[in-house]
């Protein structure tokens, strides 16, 4: 089997769960199956570089190393985020190198804002990409040539790859060891990391029940997961009042106050929510998977789908599973 190098980049004021999220996932590759892959760490120079939280890592490579002479002689290309990623200093050793390397290297990825790098580099003119979502809005008034995916989990353009906050490099690498190996040997790396659930790119940095809990106060602190526990129920506002302790009026008035949304557009948004996971995670019918997700028809749930996410259950499940 070819070997493939994947080279992760390191520099001062690295972010060190953006590196150490991919390499544990490519590592991982040898507990399930015959590992194609080789992993190695390039600095500006050899030697030791400190993450922002001071966990200090060594370079085994100078960029002056990287022969750039054999395409492809390093396969991948990990530029993990950090404040180092929107450092001058940092960019002006970087950027250079990583330009002129770029057409050797079969492809790169960022990971939450080592897109800073790539945008420097001008790799990112014209191309979709996400960044952390705290750092969306000044990606985009410093590069605007970059066609902004506020809400995506990662961005795949085959040559150029970008994810969003920190865990979602793992997402991203995932969806590399796929296109590379195939789904089966993906998803058993997945469950070799105890990762739940392979997410697919498309999907909010922020996820229902996140969004939920930054809203809302202690009252409601429990209610999501009871919720999830009880998606087949006939989930009333009076089931949910009693849950939370309060009476039904009250229960309405502060959820709709606080969220900005009903009791039954928040179930609806849940069960929805469950629905594309199942739809990727299974092969169950159609009518199955709106029966787990309490909804009393298949054309009841096939409209609901339709609704929130222009496209059909199957459709869905044909695009991104």
């Amino acid at each position: 089997m070819r070997r493939k190098k994947i080279g992760f980049l390191l520099f001062d004021q690295f972010n060190g769960q953006d590196l150490i999220g991919p390499l544990e996932a490519f590592h991982s590759v040898s507990e399930v199956t015959e590992s194609p892959y080789q992993c190695v760490f390039i600095g500006p120079e050899a030697g030791p570089y400190r993450s922002e939280a001071g966990l200090t890592m060594l370079a085994d490579l100078a960029l002056t190393d990287v022969n750039l002479s054999e395409t492809h002689q390093l396969d991948t290309l990990i530029i993990p985020g950090g404040a180092g990623s929107r450092s001058a200093k940092v960019q002006s050793v970087l950027c250079p190198w990583l330009h002129q390397a770029s057409p050797a290297i079969r492809r790169i990825a960022s990971v939450c804002t080592g897109a800073f790098i790539l945008a420097q580099s001008g790799l990112l003119d014209g191309l979709p990409a996400t960044t952390h979502w705290a750092f969306v809005d000044e990606l985009s008034k410093r590069y605007p040539n970059i066609q902004q995916q506020a809400n995506e989990l990662f961005v795949d353009n085959g040559h150029i790859a970008t994810s969003a906050g920190i865990t979602s490099g793992i997402d991203l690498s995932l969806k590399l060891i796929e296109n590379d190996l195939g789904s089966d040997i993906a998803s058993q790396v997945a469950r070799y990391l105890v990762v739940h659930f392979r997410r697919a790119g498309h999907q909010a940095q922020y996820s229902v029940p996140l969004q939920f809990q930054t809203k809302t106060d202690t009252r409601f602190s429990s209610l999501t997961g009871w919720i999830l526990q009880n998606l087949q129920r006939d989930l009333t506002v009076s089931s949910l009042a009693a849950h939370c302790g309060m009476s039904e009026r009250n229960f309405y008035r502060h959820f709709a106050q606080q969220t900005g949304e009903t009791p039954a557009r928040y179930i609806d948004s849940l069960r929805l929510d469950y629905a594309r996971q199942l739809l990727v995670e299974k092969t169950w019918p159609i009518d199955k998977i709106a029966q787990a997700c309490g909804y009393q028809s298949s054309d009841a749930f096939r409209r609901a789908f339709v609704r929130k996410f222009v496209m059909a259950p199957n459709a869905y499940r044909e695009r991104f599973r």
